[in-house]
């Protein structure tokens, strides 16, 4: 025979019960939407732009492989040659670790020892790097110092964890690179992919080339 106090206890357990179902229904709801309308962002929308008439080349370092992910879309879309910068020294290191070893490189103004990578022959190069400390990651930074980007076009793609300003970084390839051919970038959050395919195919239809 329930009581009083426990009959309570009973209505208690089940509207919190009831309150849990409704909000794990709500998010798989959300969920539901979310994926539902980046399909259907990422299917309507096409790459209209023509770069075929440019030797175009992609070169970036990854980490993390989220900027591999976007340099494999940018491919996808141009069919170019790609290409990643090498830096063993931060290779099977986890992510504490790697911004303990750069926060200590940065205060040294320390680069690491980057292959040099042949760009002859290609008019456009599709930079990308990985945000490290707010700023470009040291292999990137290596890689523009020392490769030749006279007469090139540079177009910059970032991926971040966070908020970071991207004509921050623009400007720092041009310093770099010793070149003021840098067109608007692209940038995207780390392991957010959410509408990724539709924001960069419309920021490739944007690229217009002198």
């Amino acid at each position: 025979m329930l009581t009083a106090k426990s009959g309570l206890g009973v209505k208690i357990m089940n509207k919190k019960i009831s309150f849990l179902l409704k909000a794990i229904f709500i998010i798989l709801v959300l969920i539901l939407y979310v994926f539902a309308t980046n399909w259907f962002f990422n299917k309507n929308v096409s790459y209209t732009n023509n770069l075929s008439d440019k030797k175009t080349l992609i070169v970036y370092y990854s980490h993390s492989n989220h900027t591999e992910k976007i340099a494999n879309m940018v491919k996808q879309h141009l069919n170019c040659d790609v290409k990643k910068i090498n830096a063993e020294e931060y290779e099977n290191i986890n992510a504490v670790d790697l911004t303990n070893l750069v926060t200590e490189q940065i205060q040294k103004n320390y680069l690491p020892k980057t292959e040099k990578i042949d760009m002859t022959g290609y008019n456009v190069i599709f930079i990308g790097s990985p945000v490290w400390k707010g700023d470009l990651s040291l292999p990137v930074k290596s890689f523009l110092i020392n490769n030749d980007f006279n007469n090139k076009t540079i177009i910059p793609f970032y991926t971040f964890g966070g908020y970071v300003d991207k004509s921050k970084l623009d400007n720092e390839i041009k310093e770099l690179s010793n070149n003021d051919n840098v067109l608007p970038s692209f940038l995207t959050v780390n392991c957010k992919f959410t509408f990724i395919e539709y924001r960069l195919i419309r920021w490739l239809n944007k690229i217009h080339l002198n």
